[in-house]
């Protein structure tokens, strides 16, 4: 899922489990050019990284593992912020209504059906907030926008 730094869902692919995470991401990273992608281990692989940005000028920024050159200082933890981010828009959408895991679809059809009704339900409220100060959990304005 690429999401922005607001946590607003940008787009998504749903993979079967056990796939590799670059390879669902080169659908997504492909409709990009010239932007920052901030992601976790699952995204390293030095060629991989240079293939993007040959062919998208897309960055893709991970932690980098042990043996590893390091990252300039203080990069680390930028980037466990940024991924704090990522991970409370994946608890979110996972924990609101109905669990993913959950969702008693009887066909891909439907599960679809339903991830989607569940990201678009994330976007609304993430956007009812941003630029309306509307909590929809409680129904209450927030500030005056």
């Amino acid at each position: 899922m690429l999401i922005t730094l607001d946590g607003i869902p940008v787009a998504y692919d749903l993979v079967p489990a056990h796939t590799d995470e670059r390879v669902a991401a080169d659908e997504i990273v492909d409709q990009l050019t010239n932007a920052d992608v901030w992601a976790d281990k699952g995204f390293l692989g030095e060629q991989w990284q240079q293939d993007v940005r040959a062919t998208t000028a897309n960055r893709i920024w991970t932690a980098k593992r042990h043996n590893q050159p390091a990252n300039p200082v203080g990069f680390d933890r930028l980037l466990g912020s940024i991924c704090e981010r990522i991970e409370g828009t994946f608890h979110e959408l996972q924990n609101t209504g109905r669990n993913v895991e959950h969702l008693l679809a009887k066909t891909v059809d439907g599960l679809v059906t339903r991830i989607a009704s569940k990201v678009t339900h994330l976007v609304m409220k993430a956007v009812l907030w941003a630029r309306f100060g509307i909590d929809v959990l409680t129904f209450t304005v927030i500030n005056d926008a």
